[in-house]
């Protein structure tokens, strides 16, 4: 290489450490229960670059409820969902901080033949798990209708809400309390419908949660994962077919017609600003309090911390960022 080159490669290599390195893309974990449309903000912000916006690679992981809250607490992952503080009201330091759904999803459906939910008495009910948030609204529907749970009605640990869409055809189980799609599925299938869970019960389904370790050490990431979670909310509540063609997607469902029904079923569940009000959130603190035993006073703001969200409402506002 002659004088001239080396000078210029030396010169060039100066120029290139000197040059400031593209932003780093700081890695976020987040563990969900399920791929449902209840998690599609995350999806949609993802996809259409709102957290590479905010200087993350946000990964979506399928965890189990259980084994979620157990990642979160141990820090495998940054941040989790829940549909129920069962773990919080317990003691576990963690915070509720943007909620999906402000309604209770799905419907109670039963084996042809069964018209009430009376009826069900000696019968088998398919849930997810002892514990579960469908165990929980179940133990407390139930006695409503003069039954009580593993007493009147014997419980059947089954799956996810697929999977008991699939025991109920197979005859295995009575009755299972069913989410969409599966609840569509079911109804166009011919079972019956003896509820829809919403109509009878308060309560919340899926949600952002973090420890408050990660929110007094990492306070600043959350804040950023919030804005850009609010931008894909707000674009999948202001885009109905692009909110349809997301879930196809997230779920993996290629039955647009069905994925379009899943859509408008969740406008009528989903949080639209993410909060819910105090007394919403004092209900689920009792029904988790019921379910674990705790008897212990919780209030609200051991559980629920709103002010990411509120704040990154407020700054998408005054941005005028529009979806």
């Amino acid at each position: 290489m002659n004088p001239k080159s080396i000078a210029w490669s030396f010169s060039l290599a100066i120029f290139l450490s000197a040059t400031p390195p593209a932003v780093a893309q700081e890695k976020v974990h987040v563990a969900i229960s399920n791929f449902s449309a209840s998690y599609i903000s995350m999806y949609i912000a993802n996809k259409r670059g709102y957290y590479a916006e905010e200087g993350m690679v946000v990964e979506i992981i399928l965890m189990a409820g259980l084994t979620s809250t157990r990642a979160l607490i141990g820090n495998s992952v940054e941040l989790g969902s829940a549909s129920n503080p069962t773990a919080a009201v317990q003691g576990a330091k963690l915070k509720i901080l943007m909620v999906f759904n402000d309604k209770p999803p799905g419907m109670l459906f039963a084996q042809p033949g069964i018209k009430s939910v009376a009826e069900l008495r000696g019968k088998r009910l398919g849930g997810s798990t002892v514990g579960s948030l469908e165990y929980g609204w179940m133990k407390e529907l139930l006695p409503k209708f003069g039954l009580q749970l593993e007493k009147d009605v014997t419980f059947v640990p089954v799956g996810s809400t697929s999977t008991r869409f699939t025991a109920l055809r197979a005859g295995t189980i009575d009755a299972s309390p069913l989410s969409p799609p599966s609840n569509f599925l079911a109804q166009d299938a011919g079972f019956p419908v003896l509820l829809r869970t919403a109509d009878h019960l308060e309560d919340i389904q899926a949600s952002i949660v973090a420890t408050d370790e990660r929110l007094a050490r990492q306070g600043d990431m959350v804040r950023r994962f919030m804005r850009a979670t609010v931008k894909g909310n707000r674009f999948y509540l202001a885009n109905r077919q692009e909110g349809i063609a997301a879930i196809m997607e997230f779920t993996r469902h290629k039955d647009r017609d069905l994925m379009a029904r899943v859509y408008d079923d969740h406008m009528k569940t989903i949080a639209r600003d993410g909060t819910i009000p105090e007394q919403l959130q004092q209900i689920v603190i009792d029904r988790s309090k019921r379910l674990t035993g705790v008897t212990r006073d919780v209030k609200p703001e051991e559980i629920f911390d709103f002010s990411y969200i509120r704040r990154a409402q407020a700054e998408v506002i005054q941005r005028g960022w529009k979806p």
